[in-house]
């Protein structure tokens, strides 16, 4: 069972809350004013989560961490969602990782963090959503279970993901152990049949690399030679695409299980969709390792 405590991060002058789980070598800490995520991993003291100083008192989206995406993944075509016939602005990825959550319970079990709707949630999702996530640590896995309810009184469309980012020696130390039906590095152009390795390389010309898994087969592993790590993820069958991205100029990979596709609430049959009073959960896990 994980011993749970608290404690105060300060960057540029600003205070944020923190709640530390640790069991035996590992250690996971939660921020809930940054998007109710998570913002640090350790094994044995070593840091598997990516993270940019400073980071927490800039005013764009975080870069670090496991933010949590919802009620989208990815961006809507033309950077809008027609609900009801009108249309929503929503930024990418949508807002849950940009607001403060609020602390739930703290128990032996674990922390459960919420996040509700506000007068900025109802101007781009104009529906009264219950979102919760729950951490765990077991040892040297986080396990991670989301609950998305509707209390309004019409059907709530939404997607959920989380974007992970996993600090990395280099992209060529780092393999990958996938298995999915297409990856594609376009999600609005057709999705080709996955290789039987899948690689993630640096495009030429571009800033960053980036894959786009359909059919994804739980779990996905990368090792990095170069510092040792073993990450695996694994996940229920809410999630069935992925995403494997990574800028040059820096040192992280990201390894996302995502439930939804960019602009897929405006695509019928590709989101989920949840009646008046209807709940809906998942689960997925991050395993930490040293080889």
């Amino acid at each position: 069972m994980a011993i749970i405590t608290e404690q105060i991060y300060q960057e540029g002058g600003a205070c944020y809350p923190q709640i530390v789980m640790k069991d035996e070598n590992a250690t996971v800490t939660l921020t809930p004013s940054k998007g109710g995520m998570i913002t640090s991993m350790t094994l044995d003291g070593e840091e598997f989560s990516w993270l940019r100083k400073p980071n927490f008192n800039l005013v764009e989206r975080p870069r670090c961490g496991v933010p949590v995406l919802f009620p989208n993944c990815g961006t809507p075509d033309d950077g809008v969602h027609i609900f009801n016939g009108k249309a929503y602005p929503m930024e990418n990825h949508g807002f849950a990782d940009l607001l403060p959550w609020d602390v739930e319970e703290i128990t032996g079990e674990g922390v459960t963090l919420t996040l509700s709707p506000n007068a900025l949630t109802k101007f781009l999702y104009p529906y009264d959503f219950d979102l919760s996530v729950t951490y765990n640590l077991v040892g040297s896995t986080v396990i991670i279970t989301t609950t998305v309810g509707n209390n309004g009184e019409e059907d709530m469309p939404f997607s959920l993901g989380f974007h992970p980012y996993f600090a990395a020696s280099a992209l060529e130390n780092v393999d990958f152990d996938i298995q999915a039906k297409t990856c594609g590095q376009n999600p609005k152009a057709p999705q080709p049949a996955a290789p039987a390795k899948i690689t993630l390389t640096r495009q030429e010309g571009s800033d960053n690399s980036v894959r786009q898994l359909t059919g994804v087969t739980s779990p996905m592993v990368f090792t990095d030679k170069g510092n040792g790590h073993k990450v695996t993820v694994g996940f229920d069958d809410a999630f069935t695409n992925a995403v494997l991205w990574q800028q040059d100029a820096e040192s992280f990979v990201c390894m996302e299980p995502w439930n939804g596709w960019p602009n897929s609430l405006n695509e019928e049959g590709k989101h989920e969709v949840l009646a008046p009073g209807e709940y809906w959960t998942c689960t997925w896990s991050i395993t930490m390792e040293k080889e």
